[in-house]
């Protein structure tokens, strides 16, 4: 048996690369198929996939030859380009070298997209007025993603070192193939009927449009048109978007920016809440200098007139008032009872008994009714004399008017 020649993993990729680039078919390929995962480098080079339904190819446009393009690829366009099948050695993945393409028109998969676009923004999906603002403050938010994905990693990340105090729940869901849509609509739902976070991320890393192709389902748009809570949609990169970026209430460009955001948000209300308080004590503080100022120039003020001084002057003051208003009094009550001597001795004089003491009589008739003159009299009239020391009874006999 011959022993067999080792080769290291390099010669292979080299031996494999010489004997494709050898074969005259492999170096002039024409090919059709629709484009996917479409990206151009900072260096101008044109990184792609072409696929049919059944398989797909990497492909690279080097910078000289896509500048020559006369269009701008997109993701699901259909073309025919022109290359050699190669192998990149250092990973040993075989590749087309594109050397020209051209558009052949839309591949279904971004056919079926933009129809279903069309009929939901006809819809008012993707209305303004439908979107729901982010909560003011945000304590609680849920992720439905994926659990083992770098996304949902990038996200906790963020949200831990943005806000520390945030809680982070997580629905796990398929984010990629046939149950991927299923999945995040009853992610969605879950969070609704617990109503347990503030608001929901939906999101996953970049793709190709078949690996987006979940959040483009025309169910998972209702379910999040239907959504009570707000949901930021996270799909792929930046360059990407989906049904479910246009529906949503906010859509954010990437994973980590959907994270940012709502952390944002929250912080942002810390932030306005410490400036608040800062100004408020540096208000009180100016107040309370100010008021602290007048309270010593007030101060100052009463000092300045001598209130104890004045307060003992004001006293003796007092005091001297005070004997004058005394002997004012004894000398009013005096004058009163000396005039209340002179009123006893005229009301004794005119008294009725002083003068029945005199020796005058009074006289009444048996009604008790005084009679002052003779004519009031008739013979054998019983009358009362009343004299100062008791009453007698008489009968007039005879009666004389002085004339």
């Amino acid at each position: 048996m011959t022993n067999a020649k080792i080769l290291s993993v390099s010669e292979l990729n080299q031996y494999l690369k010489t004997l494709l680039e050898s074969n005259s078919l492999l170096r002039n390929l024409v090919i059709q198929g629709e484009l996917s995962n479409v990206k151009r480098a900072a260096s101008g080079h044109l990184y792609f996939s072409l696929k049919d339904a059944g398989s797909k190819i990497d492909c690279v446009m080097f910078k000289n030859a896509a500048i020559g393009l006369k269009f701008l690829p997109k993701e699901g366009q259909k073309v025919t380009l022109r290359g050699s099948l190669g192998v990149y050695l250092p990973s040993g993945q075989y590749q087309i070298t594109v050397r020209s393409m051209e558009p052949q028109g839309l591949g279904d998969l971004f056919q079926a997209y933009l129809v279903l676009k069309a009929e939901l923004e006809a819809s008012g999906y993707f209305d303004q007025e439908h979107k729901k603002k982010l909560p003011e403050i945000i304590s609680r938010v849920g992720l439905v993603t994926s659990p083992s994905g770098a996304a949902v990693k990038d996200m906790i990340s963020i949200i831990k070192r943005r806000n520390p105090l945030m809680d982070i729940v997580i629905y796990p869901s398929l984010v990629q193939g046939d149950e991927a849509a299923g999945n995040i609509i009853k992610g969605i739902r879950a969070f609704n009927a617990a109503q347990s976070v503030d608001v929901i991320i939906i999101g996953r890393g970049g793709g190709s449009i078949e690996d987006l192709w979940a959040f483009n389902d025309e169910q998972l748009a209702k379910a999040i048109f239907e959504s009570e809570l707000p949901i930021v949609s996270a799909v792929g990169h930046e360059i990407d978007y989906t049904i479910a970026d246009f529906v949503a209430d906010l859509r954010a460009p990437t994973p980590s920016g959907a994270a940012e955001l709502v952390a944002e948000e929250t912080l942002s209300m810390v932030r306005a809440l410490v400036t608040q308080k800062n100004r408020l004590i540096e208000i009180m503080e100016v107040k309370i200098d100010k008021n602290r100022e007048i309270l010593t120039r007030m101060k100052k003020e009463i000092l300045r007139f001598r209130p104890k001084e004045r307060i003992e002057e004001m006293r003796l003051h007092l005091d001297v008032i005070n004997d004058r208003m005394i002997r004012a009094l004894n000398n009013r009550i005096k004058n009163e009872r000396q005039q209340l001597i002179n009123v006893k001795t005229r009301i004794e004089a005119m008294s009725p008994v002083n003068v029945l003491k005199k020796g005058y009589v009074r006289v009444t008739d048996n009604n008790g009714s005084p009679i002052v003159a003779v004519t009031g009299l008739t013979v054998d009239q019983l009358v009362t004399l009343h004299f100062a020391d008791g009453e007698a009874e008489a009968n007039i006999q005879s009666t004389k008017e002085n004339k």
